[in-house]
């Protein structure tokens, strides 16, 4: 059968399948059951699905700024994820594996992750190894399943590649010892490697002096982060973030990235399950990128530019969302990338109160410096079924 009929087969499968628990009122026990794929409390299997299909005013290809970003308008597979995750007490592994389909409704399919993690060493340490999403402000290492909204923060794209920041390497994590505050949680993380190979979109270039893809990060590339969280109450967390990178860029010269981030959470039931909740997430990231063109003659080129997003995500009940995102992009002409402003307003209805399927619509408003203003709709199938036990 064809990877075209196999996903219509599964949309169709996984919304009557969810529709039918809906009608019946059927406990959320039972549904918890059917997802219940753990095999002997070791292996714990998942397989993600979204589809995405909608209308703009402006060309997609120069919309979309990342790799899995709404790319047709005709409804059509933004992603199908099975993965794996092994827990063990020492040892935890994951992979996940993607298909999608591009902006020809042409099908494709890679390897994303693919990483074991030494745990629970004395003195609160783990060590990665493998191919995995490095640990780069607060939305890097999450996969589209996670997000909220359909299409990925413009400076996570512009600055760590059109898919986010893979790492082939190592990555050494410590939870630092702050037994005096109970309520206070840091994590410290240091990695090393290389990016994963990977044919990236051209974002860039265009009669420029440089090819802005080519100031993306691409070997010897050490990562740094540090998180803090903070809980004051059962109700109440703040949580930041600083981060690095820097490297080889494409360019063969070097790439630096640094990046802050800070997110408020109040839930209305505390630490227990269910009711409203308020996420405010805000992260900003600069990057300086060193170029050059061999010529001749040769030219060569210091640039920086700044990145922003905001977004908030208020949780009226177990199955209704409302999200607001505003995001801002500096552009450097020189690399042919260009400023960018997005709002993005998202509304997600869950029919289940597992919350495992829903609907969401975005609506962005993109506009271009010295440029057109553009409108998009998106409409989002999002299903998540199996266990929630993902490595990260």
């Amino acid at each position: 059968m064809k990877l075209r009929k196999v996903y219509q087969h599964v949309s169709i499968s996984m919304l009557t399948l969810t529709a039918a628990y809906a009608e019946t009122s059927a406990p959320s026990d039972e549904w918890d059951r059917f997802n219940d794929w753990t095999i002997a409390d070791t292996i714990f299997p998942n397989l993600n699905l979204h589809g995405v299909g909608g209308f703009s005013t402006g060309h997609l290809d120069e919309l979309a700024t990342g790799g899995h970003d709404p790319l047709r308008k005709e409804f059509s597979a933004q992603s199908i994820e099975p993965s794996l995750s092994l827990r063990t007490e020492y040892f935890e592994a994951f992979s996940n594996y993607i298909f999608f389909q591009d902006e020809d409704a042409n099908w494709d399919s890679e390897l994303e992750e693919l990483f074991g993690k030494i745990v629970n060493i004395p003195g609160g340490f783990e060590i990665k190894g493998g191919q995995y999403l490095a640990r780069f402000g607060s939305i890097n290492d999450k996969h589209i399943h996670r997000w909220d909204f359909v299409d990925v923060e413009m400076p996570i794209s512009r600055f760590l590649g059109d898919e986010g920041l893979f790492i082939r390497g190592v990555e050494l994590s410590w939870t630092l010892p702050l037994d005096f505050d109970p309520g206070l949680t840091s994590i410290a993380s240091l990695g090393y490697g290389k990016v994963r190979p990977h044919e990236e979109d051209g974002h860039g270039g265009g009669g420029s002096r440089f090819e802005g893809e080519e100031g993306n990060l691409s070997e010897n590339i050490l990562t740094a982060r540090l998180i803090a969280r903070k809980r004051f109450t059962d109700f109440h967390t703040v949580t930041g973030g600083l981060s690095y990178a820097g490297g080889d860029n494409k360019f063969g010269r070097g790439t630096s990235l640094v990046g802050l981030d800070a997110e408020y959470q109040w839930r209305e039931n505390g630490l227990e399950a269910g009711g409203r909740a308020l996420r405010w997430a805000n992260e900003l990231i600069w990057r300086r990128v060193n170029a050059e063109d061999e010529g001749p003659p040769v030219d060569r080129g210091t640039f920086e530019e700044i990145g922003f997003y905001s977004t908030a995500t208020y949780t009226w009940n177990n199955h209704f969302d409302t999200s607001l995102r505003v995001s801002w992009l500096e552009g450097v002409e020189d690399l042919g990338l260009e400023e960018r402003f997005r709002v993005s307003p998202a509304v997600t209805y869950w029919l289940d109160e597992q919350r495992r399927v829903g609907v969401r619509t975005q609506y962005n408003y993109d506009r271009f410096a010295g440029g057109p203003e553009e409108h998009s709709l998106w409409f989002q199938l999002n299903v998540s079924l199996g266990t929630n036990q993902e490595v990260r």
